[in-house]
């Protein structure tokens, strides 16, 4: 209808006028709103509350689906619709403003789900990536299945349009993993009113309990509308809400007992490394077999499980270990069964949230950066030999569910690991020597048992881990508990883990969480732990650090209706700390707020502030010394990112530990000229003043230092399944030494103290990723890949060097310079 340029004249003209133009704004939604009936089928049901839905089933071959997103088979038409989606981000829960239709089926090889999604075509947003990209705001449907049928364990898929996918695991009652990847399919057309999908979920695929003629599932259907950035669901199921699993959907099944099925993945890899001018070869296979539903083995021989995906540049000069997480496809399958508790899984979710996971099981471990060898002094050992990774000979895992109990048990098995040193022979003459380190064994058994009676959630565990090696052996047992009210409004999580270490004493530790949700929209937590200085989990799981006992809350509290803008998420958290010397570690506050505005753009404001207190870790065991208050503050804006080009800009500032201040500013942009097409970049700089550094023994430098951090990602996809990405990743650092300090003999403050002789303290460091890689999927879970990696890891004096001149040093000394092939196919029933 056209906007008439019509003004009135006088108040009442205005009145008549604006109620005219009210009755005709009414006329055209009443139009468009006939034009979608005409497109609606007559059989939309409506769902009860609580009540159970008999999914149609047919005959394998009664009606053939291709997978292709048209909605154009003749068994959709006879089907029910179903139209209950209501809005959960924002959280306001009122009906959703199109339909989304949805139809369901089954047969004895697995569920089919069809969506018939309403919205006008100038607003579809598609966006290609790489399999489990959950940052991307875009049009997608997303299924999750409780397939344990009581709230215990299930599994979720996501298809965004386009055709990219994604998926992963839930626990109770809303723990998401995307630590899992499945052979089902998916995919989506665009439509003259929105866009179609359809989806197939292989019965085989997922885990799920003996059931008699009769099964329930609970399921979840949800729907991003990248354009308004909001989430609709069936049924409306808010994060700001406690209860999820036990809320789902029922749906009931008749004679879904998955057949026996096995998957075969071979492989064979070629690496040619350009350093050493060498080219090795690697052929292995992965072995997935379920003999019935509720139990699965996987096993994988002679793996090769370098060269096609990288971490993430990090340089960590304290005494605290970075996490990375696991990204390797054979431990990712099932390991949501030695997930034992919420603090096993890090960034659980809120503004300020996030942190290293409390675990006694991290596969990185496995095949991960092989031990050194006993090595003579006389004896050299390069960075780059250090660095290497243990080759696994093979590994074991089961998992299965037992009436009211899940285990799961795994085995791994690394090979020797050989080093190239250098030295003096006899006549001091230089020559080269090979150190053999032998590897490691691996084991790990686990057991949950579960009861949700009466609607509220109780389980109790053990987890068992055992590394074996002829340096010394390291294990560890852990107990765990959960429990969660019929209403679920309040939680509770604990564990209590024992280490016995060779050459240590038994150490112990645990901790207590509990979770209080008295509304939608407000969450308070509290956490308490304690663990000796002898305890040490980091052999097989990540432990931070030990000899602490701490006390932590938080508070989080969202609202859709903030008084501007469109929602509001405020948090404030704070800990008080201690070491088992009674020394006081310190205490933090932190409060952070984001305010999404109505354009869909956001500020994102945090502060905190910790007490004076005792560091006893970064001295490196050389005693513990006083660090300052000290006070922090940032702040960003981004704008909408379902825009084709959107950017973040952001500062910030902080104290150092002895009372300088720091600064920093971050920019970054991503540009999707294409669908198919992505660039992102990024750009932080920090200055910072008075950065305490330890030395040795007990000396400590203060430094002025520049820290530049570029980052440069493009991804381009033939289609869903064929993608080129580049990512280049670099970090410099040129540090100036300025103060220097003591540890004092008992602890206290660090005493001033004159230049050591010797060099400088002042230091370079420049760490480089570039990775290269083509991706074809060729098949579900069956990949080629090319490609090409090059990484460096420098620390060097600094001679007045430029960024320039230590990127350049980057690429001219890389640790790491290899092309690689690998070829994997899933074969099985």
């Amino acid at each position: 209808m056209p906007t008439l340029a019509v003004k009135p004249s006088s108040p009442a003209l205005g009145l008549l006028w604006g109620v005219a133009l009210t009755l005709a704004a009414i006329a055209q939604e009443n139009a468009q709103q006939d034009k979608v009936s005409d497109l609606l089928p007559a059989k939309r049901l409506q769902v009860a509350a609580d009540h159970e839905i008999a999914i149609a089933q047919f005959a394998v071959d009664a009606h053939r689906v291709k997978i292709d997103g048209k909605i154009d088979e003749a068994i959709w038409a006879e089907l029910p619709v179903f139209d209950e989606f209501g809005i959960i981000e924002p959280d306001t829960l009122k009906p959703s403003r199109s339909p989304t239709l949805i139809r369901l089926f089954a047969t004895s090889r697995g569920l089919y789900m069809s969506a018939d999604m309403h919205q006008p075509t100038d607003t579809l947003i598609s966006r290609l990536s790489g399999r489990d990209n959950g940052r991307l705001n875009r049009d997608s449907i997303n299924l999750t299945l409780d397939t344990s049928g009581s709230g215990r364990y299930g599994f979720w898929f996501g298809l965004g349009l386009g055709n990219s996918l994604s998926d992963g695991t839930v626990l109770p009652e809303r723990k998401f993993s995307n630590e899992w990847d499945g052979p089902w399919r998916g995919a989506s057309v665009k439509t003259d009113h929105g866009w179609s999908a359809e989806l197939f979920i292989p019965w085989g695929t997922i885990a799920m309990p003996v059931a008699s003629e009769e099964r329930s599932m609970g399921f979840y259907i949800s729907r991003k509308v990248a354009y308004l950035d909001e989430r609709w669901a069936w049924p409306a199921l808010p994060r700001t809400q406690a209860k999820f699993m036990s809320k789902l959907q029922v749906m009931k099944l008749h004679d879904v007992q998955p057949r026996q099925q096995y998957n075969l993945y071979p492989f064979t890899s070629a690496t040619r490394d350009e350093i050493d001018g060498e080219t090795r070869y690697q052929v292995g296979a992965d072995l997935f077999w379920r003999p019935s539903p509720n139990l699965q083995v996987n096993a994988t021989i002679n793996p090769d499980f370098g060269g096609v995906e990288s971490d993430n540049v990090d340089v960590n000069l304290t005494a605290t270990e970075t996490f990375f997480p696991e990204k390797r496809l054979f431990f990712q399958e099932g390991q949501q069964i030695f997930i034992a508790s919420p603090r096993a899984q890090i960034n659980r979710g809120g503004v300020g949230q996030g942190g290293d996971p409390y675990t006694l099981v991290n596969t990185r471990r496995i095949g991960g950066q092989a031990r050194e060898p006993l090595n003579p002094d006389s004896l050299e050992i390069s960075n780059r030999e250090l660095l290497q990774p243990a080759e696994l000979f093979g590994a074991l895992k089961l998992t299965g569910q037992s009436g009211p109990i899940r285990y799961g048990v795994l085995g791994a098995f690394e090979k020797d690991t050989s080093f190239d040193a250098t030295g003096l022979g006899p006549g001091g003459i230089p020559g080269e020597e090979n150190l053999s380190v032998a590897g490691s064994n691996y084991g790990i058994l686990r057991a949950l048992y579960e009861d949700n009676a009466g609607g509220a959630y109780r389980a109790l565990g053990v987890l068992s881990t055992a590394v074996l090696h002829e340096q010394g052996d390291a294990l560890a047992q852990a107990v765990d508990w959960h429990y969660l009210t019929p209403n679920g409004v309040l939680s509770f999580d604990g564990q209590a883990f024992t280490s016995d270490i060779a050459g240590s004493r038994r150490g112990w530790g645990g901790f207590w969480d509990f979770e209080y949700t008295p509304r939608q929209g407000i969450r308070y937590r509290l956490g308490v732990e304690h663990t000796d200085r002898f305890v040490d989990l980091n052999d097989l799981g990540f432990l931070s650090r030990n000899d602490r006992s701490r006390v932590r809350a938080s508070h989080i509290r969202t609202s859709s209706t903030p008084v501007i803008g469109r929602n509001n998420q405020f948090d404030v958290r704070g800990f008080v700390d201690k070491n088992s010397a009674d020394e006081f570690l310190g205490a933090g506050i932190f409060v952070s707020n984001r305010l999404t505005l109505n354009n869909l753009s956001s500020i994102t404001a945090r502060a905190g502030h910790f007490t004076p207190g005792f560091d006893d870790l970064n001295s490196f065991g050389n005693g513990s010394y006083r660090i300052d208050a000290r006070s922090d503050a940032s702040v960003e804006y981004a704008t909408n990112n379902s825009a084709r080009l959107s950017y973040r800009i952001g500062a910030g500032f902080r104290e150092e530990n002895l009372g300088d201040d720091s600064y920093n500013a971050n920019v970054a942009f991503s540009w999707r000229p294409i669908d198919r097409m992505n660039v992102e970049a990024s750009l932080r700089y920090t200055k910072r003043h008075g950065w305490l550094l330890h030395q040795e023994d007990r000396n400590f430098t203060t430094f002025d230092a520049d820290v530049l951090q570029p980052r440069v990602a493009l991804e381009y996809f033939f289609t869903a399944r064929q993608q080129f990405s580049l990512n280049l990743q670099w970090i410099g650092i040129k540090a100036r030494e300025q103060d220097f300090f003591l540890v004092p003999d008992t602890p206290g403050a660090l005493i001033p103290t004159n230049r050591p002789a010797g060099p400088t303290d002042d230091f370079a460091i420049t760490d480089l990723i570039l990775q290269a890689r083509y991706r074809w999927e060729i098949a579900p879970l069956s990949d080629l890949f090319i490609v090409y990696t090059r990484i460096s890891d420098i620390s060097t004096r600094l001679e007045n060097d430029s960024f320039n001149d230590l990127l350049n040093q980057s690429f001219d000394e890389p640790q790491t310079n290899q092309i690689v092939m690998k070829l994997r196919y899933r074969f099985g029933s």
